[in-house]
């Protein structure tokens, strides 16, 4: 499970650098902030995990498990997300789908 948290730390730092790439200064909310609160979350992923760790109880065994793999998901989804956001093959691709009549807002809408 240890490796499932360096993971997610990589992941959000990846993803505090993916953002600043994509928009800069102009970061909502600003980098020292958001590098405060990634480093929090972090924190936060650790303490829940050490706690759990040298507790003698492993009632919530199943419970952090999936806890811990369901951020590894959102986290790697939201890294692809930038990633497709600074990628010009795919900004190409919507841009070749909305030439085609593709109304890629709607799609955006239902989410």
């Amino acid at each position: 499970m240890e490796y499932k948290l360096l993971g997610i730390s990589g992941l959000i730092l990846i993803i505090l650098l993916l953002t600043w790439i994509k928009d800069g200064e102009d970061m909502n909310p600003p980098l020292k902030r958001r590098a405060s609160i990634d480093t929090t979350t972090i924190a936060i992923f650790w303490i829940v995990y050490e706690f759990y760790n040298y507790s003698q109880d492993k009632a919530f065994e199943n419970e952090v498990t999936i806890i811990i793999n369901l951020a590894l998901l959102f986290f790697l989804a939201r890294m692809v997300q930038l990633i497709a956001q600074l990628n010009p093959m795919i900004q190409e691709l919507v841009s070749f789908l909305r030439k085609k009549g593709v109304r890629i807002d709607e799609i955006d809408e239902r989410k």
